[in-house]
């Protein structure tokens, strides 16, 4: 695992679907959302996606911090910048299909990285359990925001290849 801070210039707007969870509802699998939404989100919409397009896991709306609290997460894929032009953007083809679909903007603004690589969903989880091991540390320099977080799959594989983890930081 590797973890550097990036400085993300502009907000990025993404168009995807959405559920409601919390952490301790994904340690159960009677009551886990993530999984499901994924799964919808690939056999729905992801085959829509040109080929290598990269892939967004938004986490947003935080009740509090990771240990307690619901918390917003939306599988989706970005539909354009601050600087591009929405009418030239994928959204507007897959939009017109989604009656439960949700746009949402990662701000730009300061992030702390944490990338692994491998076969998911495995690779994801590894992130955030390094994720909340360096937060959850003494020692930690930095404090998160609990504004925007998100997982950016690289290449829009999710079966396997490079996840970023990218959670806001002060």
């Amino acid at each position: 695992m590797t973890s550097q801070i990036k400085e993300l210039p502009e907000a990025i707007a993404c168009s995807g679907i959405s559920v409601r969870t919390t952490n301790n509802a994904e340690i159960s699998h009677d009551t886990a959302k993530l999984g499901r939404l994924w799964q919808k989100f690939y056999q729905n919409y992801a085959g829509e996606l040109p080929e290598g397009e990269d892939i967004y896991g938004i986490y947003h709306n935080y009740e509090s911090d990771d240990l307690a609290g619901a918390f917003d997460v939306v599988a989706s894929w970005k539909t354009a910048t601050e600087q591009e032009d929405q009418s030239e953007s994928l959204d507007s083809k897959i939009a017109a299909n989604m009656s439960d679909g949700v746009e949402v903007n990662i701000p730009a603004g300061k992030y702390l990285v944490f990338s692994e690589e491998g076969h998911m969903p495995n690779t994801v989880m590894n992130a955030w359990e390094n994720t909340w091991e360096y937060f959850n540390t003494a020692d930690c320099e930095h404090t998160r925001t609990f504004n925007v977080d998100f997982e950016h799959y690289i290449g829009g594989n999710l079966e396997y290849g490079q996840v970023d983890v990218y959670i806001g930081i002060e």
